[in-house]
Parts: structure tokens; sequence; C-alpha cells
């Protein structure tokens, strides 16, 4: 994962929230208008929101027995570590879809909120765009690309019909496709497949696609070891990571 300098923030629930410093990038993408109260007010509307989209996640895991040990903000989203993804597959799918099922809600709340608030209001116009940025969000997090939210209810669902490690390898090929759709459409003049939108920076398009390939590699290596570890007795875990004794 991307992260540069961090700090705490506040705690909810008892997970702590940190913000990473490179969520100074978000102000200043906000910042083009020339509006200084803008830029703050939607940045801090846009990092509240993160944080219920991963609040989603984390409080359905929390459900099937995994903590959470910390959220952090960066500029390319959230990101909620959990000490353990829920095993069975009906678990890690509810878990993956509550984050986009709490943008859209969001989005719907502040829209419709926004159509009842004094018009023309700097308050008014950042909720209303908040609204959109969450249903953009919600959408943008459903692609295929694993490991986020879209490319682990793949796996999910593809795990009713096959292993884990294989779901989690046919995932990570999916999301590797989507990581490098997600840099070439663009380029083609393509921004949205579907309603789904692919555009914004190049910049962070290019720190999300380099997250899908490096990330869902190491989630399918670490399938394949915990598939291999499953089933192995205390012995044999002793035999095969103990170091061999000392012998003169």
């Amino acid at each position: 994962m991307f992260s540069f300098k961090r700090f705490k923030i506040f705690e909810v629930f008892g997970i702590p929230v940190y913000l990473d410093w490179s969520t100074i990038i978000i102000a200043l993408m906000f910042l083009h208008g020339g509006d200084i109260l803008l830029a703050l007010g939607m940045t801090v509307l846009l990092l509240l929101s993160i944080v219920l989209h991963e609040l989603g996640h984390s409080l359905t895991a929390r459900i099937f027995g995994c903590n959470t040990r910390d959220i952090t903000l960066s500029v390319i989203g959230g990101c909620a570590s959990l000490e353990r993804m829920p095993y069975k597959a009906y678990q890690e799918l509810l878990t993956a879809a509550a984050g986009p099922c709490v943008s859209f809600i969001l989005g719907l709340a502040m829209v419709i909120g926004s159509m009842f608030m004094p018009e023309r209001s700097m308050l008014t116009i950042a909720i209303y765009i908040a609204g959109q940025i969450n249903f953009t969000l919600g959408l943008f997090n459903l692609l295929p690309g694993f490991p986020m939210d879209g490319g682990r209810i793949f796996r999910s669902a593809a795990r009713f019909f096959m292993s884990r490690s294989k779901a989690t390898y046919y995932a990570m090929v999916v999301g590797r496709v989507a990581a490098v759709l997600l840099v070439v459409l663009p380029l083609l003049g393509i921004t949205s497949i579907w309603i789904i939108p692919i555009g914004g920076s190049s910049f962070l398009r290019l720190l999300i696609a380099y997250m899908i390939w490096t990330e869902g590699y190491r989630e399918y290596r670490a399938s394949l070891m915990e598939e291999s570890f499953r089933g192995w007795t205390q012995d044999d875990f002793d035999a095969r990571v103990s170091p061999p004794p000392y012998e003169r």
C-alpha cells in the first residue's frame, strides 16, 4: 500500500483512524476552482465519506468475528486493515459489498438533502457535489480490480464453485486486466465503462492500477500459503517450519 507519514485523527467504534499526508493532494485537486473554503469543505466531506465507507467494511467484518486494526485515509482512498478476512464466501461477499452500499446511501442522502437547503449557498453546493462523489466512489469500487471491493465480490462469488486459492487466482487475473484498462482506456478517450467512471487524474489512476497489480498478486500468494497450512497438524508445522536441531 502507498503510505507516507500518517497521524491519528480520531477513533470510532474502537477503530483508530489515521490520516496520510498524501491527502493534501485531494485538497489541491479541489482548489482548481480557486475557492479555498469550498475546497476545504469538499475535502472534509470526502474524507468523512471514505471513513464511513471503510466502517461499512469494518463493522460488517466484526459481525463475523474479524476485527479491524485501523483505517488509513490516503490519496488513493481508504484502507481498513482487517486482522483477517472473513473466511466463508458469503461473509466475504457481504463485507466487500458493505462499503459501496454505504457510499450509495450517503450519495442519495446528500443529493436529496441538498434539495431542501438554501439554493446557491456554499454548503448546499458542497453537499450536492459530495453526494455525486459518493455515487462515483461506490461505482468505481465495483470495478473488478482485486483487491478492490468489486474484485473481492468477484472472488467471493467464484468461491461458491472452486477453492479459495483458485478463486483468488482468477480474481487476480481479472484485476490485472482491469488495471491495464484503467490506464489504457482514458488514453483512447474512453472515460467510462457503461456507467462506471474510469477517468480523472492520470496520476491517481496509475497509483490505483499499480496497487491492483501488486496487491492482487500478494493476496494470491497469501491464499496459497493459507491453503497449504490448512490441514497441517502442529507436529507438521513444527517439522516444516522449525529450524533443524543443532548437531555437533
